[in-house]
């Protein structure tokens, strides 16, 4: 009976949207999350043609995607000091 419980609880991580959401695109609601969620611009399998817009689905351009990360490096830079 243990094991059983176990293996549900796990099953119910696993499918949790929280921790699955993030990994893929369609879950993202605004290319702010996108740009929270990755910083350091790295967006990886999220700007699957290299084009430095990541999640197309949310993110409509370059130029938004470099505003909302100098947005963001601004904004750490004030919390700093």
């Amino acid at each position: 009976m243990t094991k059983l419980l176990m293996l549900l609880l796990v099953i119910v991580l696993l499918f949790t949207p929280e921790i699955s959401e993030a990994k893929y695109c369609k879950y993202y609601r605004s290319c702010a999350e996108v740009i929270a969620d990755h910083p350091d611009g790295k967006f990886g399998k999220r700007d699957g043609d290299n084009d430095v817009i990541p999640c197309e689905n949310v993110c409509r351009s370059r130029q938004q995607v470099e505003d909302l990360l100098n947005q963001m490096a601004r904004s750490k830079k004030i919390k700093i000091r």
